[in-house]
This record gives C-alpha cells, sequence and structure tokens, in this order.
C-alpha cells in the first residue's frame, strides 16, 4: 500500500507540474539493453539467467518549468535469453526470454539551458511488468508479474531547432522482486526474480 500510495503522489505531482508549465513534448528513443546477468531462485535453488543484447524502446509526454522537465514514460525492454543454469547446471535454452514493460513518472534536471548542449540528469518512479517466457532441458520459466520500479537518467540533449532536440543518456532500471512459475520434471514452483540492467539509447524530442 506504501509503495502505491507513493507513485499515485508522484504521479499526481508530475501531472500538476505538466498542467502549469509551458512548453510542453512528446519524446520517443531508441536502443540497447547490454548484456547481464539476471539472479533469480526458485526456494533453495539458484537460477542464473544470462541476457543478451536487447531493444529497448520508449514514448513520453512531459512539459518543461524553468530548468525542470517531468515526464510519464511508457518503456519496453527485449529480453532475448542466451543461457540459464539451474542449481548450477547450464541449460539450452529457447523461448522468448524475459522482458520488462514499464510505465514511469520522471522529473529531470536540465542544465545549461541557454546552450545548444544541455546535460541533464533525472530520475523516475513507477511499474513495471516483467514477462518471463523461456525453456531449457531441466524445466520452463514463464508468467507476467508486476512490481516498483525505479530508474536513474543522465544524458544531454542539443537543441537542432527552435522545437526539435536529439537527447541521448544511459539509465538505470531497478524492478523489485516478481515471483513466475518453473516448471521442472521434478515438480513446479515459483521463481523470484530480481530484474535490472542498463539501457543506452538515443532520441528525439518535439515540442509544442
Amino acid at each position: 500500500m506504501k509503495y502505491a500510495t507513493l507513485i499515485a503522489t508522484t504521479a499526481a505531482l508530475c501531472l500538476s507540474a505538466i498542467s502549469h508549465a509551458q512548453d510542453n513534448y512528446v519524446a520517443g528513443q531508441f536502443g540497447l539493453r547490454a548484456v547481464e546477468q539476471t539472479d533469480s531462485s526458485a526456494g533453495a535453488v539458484d537460477i542464473d539467467s544470462e541476457l543478451g543484447n536487447a531493444a529497448y524502446y520508449s514514448v513520453a509526454f512531459g512539459r518543461r518549468h524553468n530548468n525542470m522537465r517531468f515526464e510519464l514514460e511508457l518503456a519496453r525492454r527485449g529480453g532475448e535469453i542466451n543461457s540459464f543454469a539451474i542449481g548450477g547446471t547450464g541449460q539450452a535454452v529457447s523461448g522468448e526470454g524475459l522482458t520488462a514493460t514499464s510505465l514511469m513518472a520522471n522529473a529531470y534536471v536540465d542544465f545549461n539551458t541557454e546552450g545548444r548542449v544541455s546535460p541533464y540528469l533525472g530520475g523516475g518512479l513507477g511499474l513495471a511488468r516483467v514477462t518471463a517466457d523461456y525453456t531449457g532441458a531441466g524445466g520452463s520459466v514463464s508468467g507476467d508479474a508486476s512490481a516498483v520500479s525505479f530508474q536513474l537518467i543522465g544524458g544531454a540533449s542539443v537543441q537542432v531547432s527552435e522545437r526539435i532536440e536529439l537527447f541521448s543518456d544511459l539509465r538505470y532500471l531497478r524492478v523489485m522482486e516478481t515471483d513466475h512459475a518453473l516448471t521442472a520434471p521434478l515438480g513446479s514452483s515459483d521463481v523470484s526474480f530480481k530484474y535490472d540492467g542498463y539501457t543506452l539509447g538515443a532520441g528525439v524530442r518535439v515540442s509544442f
């Protein structure tokens, strides 16, 4: 309940800022989520999943207020899995993998707003839905689960015209623990994931 209240308050503050600010914008971004190791467990059994490079993309709506920006962002991080191991035993893997779809309320601070290049720092709070769908010889992991998520953002924007900016940033997303179904020859159980990772992306922001 406390997480739901915090998310609702953050979203309300963002929407309030948007309603009173000037210079609204839409933004789209595409990038790459880097190779990473995602740790999980099913009871006392450790499961290690190696995620390969995958696409990341997002759309956002926001507004500026002085050197601040507030936005709502919908993003998806792909989840191809190269391999996974159950209890230390490696498994050949197939399936769509592990993906995360997030809805975030973000806030940014822009620096050097009078210049053509403007660095920025930001962060966000929201919800992410993690989808698992992959199979190995020792079992399969499947199912959807949602959890509170947060992200940290750092990047820079380049003004190319009065209304258009190009930008690039590095983002770290952390999703709190989610539970999925593990189906194995010796029985079924829940598997708990701790999903986090970095994305590097570039995009365009159009003011109107």
